[in-house]
């Protein structure tokens, strides 16, 4: 009997989106023999339906800045069986977190933004939310780091 596929989903936060940029990229490589193996669920540039509902493995880039995103992020987490942080956004906070650098009269500027939009005190990586089970660095992230992990898991 053929093995089950792994559910796949693919979530980006408050980034560029250069690592999403960067996977499809690496799907253009790699998509057509990861697909006997997985079923992507979900990610925004190929496909818009979002069913967080039992994944297998969810994979996350950008950092979370509003009480909207830590939802989510928490919600992602509690639905998947692996979470793997994409980019330095997902574990380090940087380059999206550049808010937190902000001066007191900067942050002053910009509150009634900030109260609009519900954001959060401060920006965080997607790491201070919730547990990654595993990472993968860079900005934007590393090819073959990203492979070797997306495979240690799909095998």
């Amino acid at each position: 009997m053929p093995k089950e596929k792994k559910k796949v989903c693919i979530f980006s936060f408050t980034c560029d989106e250069g690592c999403s940029i960067f996977l499809i990229e690496i799907f253009n490589k790699k998509l057509i023999g990861w697909l006997k193996k997985i079923e992507l669920a979900y990610f925004l540039s190929i496909k818009d339906h979002i069913d967080v509902n039992d994944i297998d493995i969810a994979i996350v880039e950008g950092s979370i800045t509003t009480e909207k995103d830590e939802v989510a992020i928490k919600k992602i987490r509690k639905n998947s069986k692996i979470l793997i942080g994409m980019g330095s956004c997902s574990i380090t906070g940087m380059p999206s977190c550049q808010r937190n650098l902000l001066s007191k009269k900067q942050l002053k500027e910009i509150e009634g933004d900030l109260k609009k939009f519900k954001f959060l005190p401060k920006c965080l990586a997607i790491k201070e939310v919730v547990k990654l089970d595993d990472e993968v660095p860079g900005c934007p992230m590393d090819e073959k780091k990203f492979i070797d992990t997306f495979e240690k898991y799909i095998n």
